[in-house]
């Protein structure tokens, strides 16, 4: 369903709320069992939020209508669950990464015989930019200054 689609779906469905077609239409057993749960979930959601106490339909649904948001419920922690789950391991990830690099800075101030602030330092000419070797220095000037590259290639 396109995004498009899912809107005019939105529009329609919230103009005629509660939609007991839809509630009368979906099968409880179906749903938990898993058989096209989230579409149906979805989209019995604002007709479940828009049913009120005083719905004179409601007495004859209200437990399918409960069992149904039940559903929803559920359906939401779970994938709450999997989110949380999946945000831990991104962030164990790049924990990982981020002492990865502290321990490559680490052991390229040991090898140039002490801290950054030791180490032979490359100045950009035309901005002042400071740089840890000759290769980003090359690569800088490339990029942000390619009318001295030329210039000075010409002459």
């Amino acid at each position: 369903m396109t995004e498009g689609q899912a809107m005019a779906t939105a529009i329609a469905i919230t103009s005629n709320l509660p939609n007991w077609a839809l509630i009368d239409e979906i099968s409880i057993p179906l749903l938990e069992t898993g058989v096209g749960t989230l579409p149906v979930l979805q989209a019995a959601l604002p007709t479940i939020l828009s049913i009120s106490q005083d719905e004179e339909k409601l007495n004859d649904r209200y437990w399918k209508v409960l069992r149904i948001a039940q559903l929803q419920i559920e359906h939401l922690l779970r994938s709450q669950q999997e989110l949380l789950k999946h945000m831990e391991k991104l962030e164990s990830e790049n924990e990982a990464k981020v002492l990865k690099k502290k321990n490559m800075i680490s052991e390229e101030s040991k090898t140039s015989g002490g801290s950054i602030e030791n180490s032979e330092k490359f100045k950009c000419a035309d901005c002042g930019k400071v740089f840890l070797n000759d290769t980003f220095l090359t690569s800088h000037f490339e990029r942000r200054h390619p009318k001295s590259v030329q210039h000075s290639v010409s002459e």
